[in-house]
């Protein structure tokens, strides 16, 4: 395996610990969006829930360069 072959190899793994990472983060956004909620601070709330779609949209984009590189 040359040294192309093992970058992409490795840039196939990192697309896809980083979106996994990010759901670790979601998970956290959503818990203190949840929070936010209760506390009636709905400007806050309005922010997560733009920060939890942003990090879908990532996601998808993350696993779609992970599919490409099959």
């Amino acid at each position: 395996m040359d040294k192309t072959d093992k970058d992409l190899l490795k840039l196939k793994k990192l697309l896809k610990h980083w979106a996994e990472h990010n759901d670790s983060h979601m998970e956290s956004f959503i818990k203190w969006r949840d929070i936010a909620s209760s506390n009636n601070l709905v400007q806050v709330v309005g922010y997560l829930n733009q920060a939890i779609e942003s990090m879908k949209e990532c996601n998808k984009y993350l696993l779609s360069a992970h599919d490409t590189l099959d």
